[in-house]
Parts: structure tokens; sequence; C-alpha cells
């Protein structure tokens, strides 16, 4: 008998115990009915899915809406397609700094004193987050300020005044945290591995003390021109709202916007794939006493049929933090590192593998040498059990998507942006329940080879020697730009 099983007879025998003391007598009693019951057998109950409605304004601008009663709150996404893979290379910095000085600046009916007290005084939220194929603006509103707040913060979007006193804030805002972000060996790392991995290409692309002091204020008004129109934007609302006004107030707004599909930017641009080469080996010199390191391979994009037995096998390998094999080897059993763990990326085109971890640098020749043994023989930490066990986890964190409606609706747009069907959600668990040990087994070997991966050290000069027959005899090394 297993452990699942000794459980359950043990929670089904205090169940027992516990409603024959209440009734006073040892008779067996029918629980199966009860809502708790399903706990007993580690069944996962359905998970309800929320509805989501979608409609298109007059200009042809598409909304997704979720009706959320739960909390009188209301929160509004502007997604604006495009612009961070468009923005020029001598200039590269310049999405975020226009949204940013958006948002902080305001416009001329309300600066940023104005703007900043009129926030404040409602608790609405006001922001902007900036993306390589799209970046965001979030009003998050109390219900009965949402009208107004849409109206208000519309009129900025429409016409900010870009001051320059406040762009000149936030460039120097900028630049400080630029000099300091070599400062932090895992951020200074992961820039390092967005070099080498993507290389050549726009997703290897990242902003430099050179290239925002190229960014002057009048470049912000001409990319408002650029990206501002109605031909690259969707909203997602979730909230306290009623569909008929929301619409209303939509098209009194949103809906008034011009529009020329001819001007809608090219998304296929960011369709590259990785320049990086497999097994090679990179130091980011650091004076430092713990080195950083990151392994870094092609993955699969998120439509691949091979997709779940990917997503179980990243989690038997180290996405399970302190339970999956990587940490319980590094960090359990040899106190090599704090930190060790994998994840995964995927998208509608492509898909990367990463390892992680932090080790005192004379550790750093046995963590290379047991994490290309860990990588080289899956069957170690593979089996049919296992494989169980990391369903019932997944599919236990699975409800937890739809309890928070706004960022659901971000998973939902996401999950359409990556080319998967509407059932996606549907049939999720039906898909992860149908992946096999042969099936894990062999994503594992074909992707998960020590060699496919490329390995970025970010540490002392000299701190690398060659102790997994796996890696290079030396590292190249490799230097940013601040």
């Amino acid at each position: 008998m297993n452990l699942a099983s000794l459980r359950r007879r043990a929670l089904a025998a205090l169940v027992f115990a516990i409603v024959g003391a209440a009734n006073g007598t040892a008779a067996r009693v029918d629980i199966s009915s009860r809502p708790w019951y399903h706990y007993i057998g580690e069944e996962m109950p359905p998970a309800k899915i929320p509805q989501v409605t979608n409609f298109t304004l007059a200009n042809g601008i598409s909304v997704y809406y979720i009706k959320a009663s739960a909390v009188p709150t209301v929160s509004l996404n502007i997604y604006v397609a495009g612009g961070g893979f468009e923005v020029p290379v001598e200039k590269l910095g310049l999405q975020s700094l226009w949204g940013e000085t958006l948002v902080f600046s305001g416009s001329k009916k309300m600066d940023r004193n104005a703007l900043s007290n009129y926030l404040e005084n409602r608790a609405s939220q006001f922001s902007f987050s900036a993306g390589l194929e799209r970046s965001a603006f979030t009003i998050g509103s109390l219900a009965h300020y949402f009208a107004r707040d849409v109206k208000e913060l519309f009129a900025v979007l429409q016409e900010p005044q870009f001051a320059g006193e406040d762009f000149d804030l936030l460039v120097q805002r900028v630049l400080k945290e630029f000099e300091r972000r070599d400062e932090n060996p895992a951020k200074w790392a992961s820039l390092g591995v967005v070099k080498t991995f993507w290389d050549g290409t726009v997703r290897g692309r990242y902003a430099t003390t050179h290239t925002v002091k190229n960014i002057v204020r009048d470049d912000l008004a001409e990319w408002q021109k650029k990206l501002w129109r109605a031909d690259r934007l969707t909203l997602a609302i979730a909230g306290d709202i009623d569909e008929t006004k929301l619409k209303a107030l939509l098209e009194e707004t949103f809906g008034k916007m011009p529009r020329d599909t001819k001007a809608a930017p090219d998304m296929r641009a960011t369709q590259v794939m990785p320049t990086g080469k497999a097994n090679a080996l990179y130091l980011l010199p650091k004076e430092i006493p713990q080195t950083t390191v990151i392994y870094k391979a092609p993955g699969m994009k998120h439509g691949d049929k091979d997709y779940y037995a990917l997503r179980i096998f990243d989690f038997l390998l180290g996405g399970d933090s302190f339970n999956s094999y990587l940490t319980q080897k590094i960090r359990t059993e040899k106190g090599w590192a704090y930190t060790a763990y994998s994840t995964f990326e995927t998208d509608d085109f492509t898909g990367s593998l990463m390892l992680f971890t932090q080790t005192a640098n004379v550790n750093l020749p046995d963590v290379i040498g047991a994490i290309d043994g860990i990588l080289a023989h899956p069957e170690a930490f593979v089996s049919r059990e296992k494989i169980e066990q990391a369903k019932l986890s997944l599919k236990n964190k699975f409800v937890f998507l739809f309890e928070n409606p706004a960022q659901y609706l971000k998973l939902y747009l996401q999950l359409k942006w990556d080319g998967l069907p509407d059932t996606y959600l549907a049939t999720y668990v039906k898909n992860l329940s149908s992946v096999s040990e042969a099936d894990v087994l062999r994503v594992g070997r074909a992707f998960y080879k020590p060699q496919n991966f490329s390995v970025l050290l970010c540490g002392p000069n000299n701190i690398y020697q060659k102790k997994s027959a796996v890696r290079p005899e030396t590292a190249a090394v490799l230097t940013l730009e601040k």
C-alpha cells in the first residue's frame, strides 16, 4: 500500500470517528455527499472557469470583459501592440520612458500634481508596464469611481503633456538605476543571458546609458503619434460594472479614436529563433564571493503537443521549489546553494529553458558537474509515482488561475495571443492526465541534454575550472554595456 492510500484511509477513519462521536453512536454514516469529501480522495473538483465576453467598439477595438461582483472594484488594462520591438537601436529605452512619463506627467489640464491628488483621493491606480510585443496602461478603480476615472485618464492618454522637467527627472532616475544594476549579480547575469541567447535579434537588445541619453522629450511626442492609435489597442476589463454601461462608456471614449488598419504593427517581427550557441560557456567578470550560474537552451512553443510533458518534467527537475530534484541534490544534500531551480518560457513561436543557482566560488566546479549529471540521467528523478504526484500538484494549483478575475483575463489574452484554442483551459487537466512516463522521459532526453545548454557564470575572473566532461575547457569573457 502506498503513502497516498494510507493517507486516504487515515483521513476516512478520522472523519468516521468524528461523525460517530457527534451522533453518539458507532454506526456507519454515508459521508460521500458532503462538500468536503473530495479532499479525502485527493480529487480536485472541477474548476469554474470565468466566462469572458468579447465585443467590438464602433472603430474596431476589441474588448474583453469579465463581470465580477465579489468586491466593488474594476480593472481596465489597455494593451498597446508593438512599440518595444519597433524602437530604433540608438534609442532603446524609449518605450518605457514614453509610458512612464505619460502616467507621471499627466496632461495640461491635469498636470503631475493634479493627477497625483486625483488618484490618491480616490485610491485609484494609473500605471504602465512595457513589453517587447505589447505594453499596457492599467486603470484600477473603486466601482463607483470607474466611469469618471476612465474619462479623466483617457483625456490624459489622448493629450499627454510630457512636461520637460518631468521627463528629465525620469531620465535621471533611469540612468541611476543603470549605474547600479550590475550590483545585483542575478539581474546582471540575466541581462548577459539575454544578450548571448538572442544576440543579433530584436529579442537580444537592451537599453543602456548611452541609448537613454540619446532620447529627447520630442521623441516621446512622436512616439505618442505612432503608438496611441485605435488599430493598436485591445481593452480588457474585469470587475463590478454592468456590461451595457461599460459599452456606452467605452464607445464615448476609446470608440471615438480614429483607426487605420494599414498602420497596425507587424507582430511577426518578434518571431525570431535563438542565436546562442549550444554548449557555449561565458564568464561575466565580477569580484564577488558567490557565483551566479544560469543554464539556457531552446525550448518549444506553447502549442506544441509535448507542452504538457515538458510542464511535468520541469516540475520534477526544478520547478517545484524545495521538493524538486535539483533543489534536493544541490541545496539539501550538498549544501552548495540556497536557491536552485528550473523554469521555462513559451509563446506562439518559440520557447526557452532555464536553470538557475548561486553558489560559493569554491563549489562552482562541483555544482556544474552535478547539474550536468542530473540533466544526463533524467531516469533518476522521473518515475510513474513521481509523475502522478506532479500531476496531482499541478491540477490542484490549476484552480488558483481563476481566483482573481483581472489576473485571469491577462492569462486568457496571453493564451489567445499564443495561438491556443478557446478550449485550452477546459481541456488542460485532461491533457495533463494523459501524459505518460515515456512522454516525460522522451521530452527530457530530447530538450534537456547537457550539451543543449549554454552556461553563463557571473563571478570572479579565473573562477571556472573544468570538472564536467561536457563543458568547454575555458570560458569566453563577456562584457556588457551599462
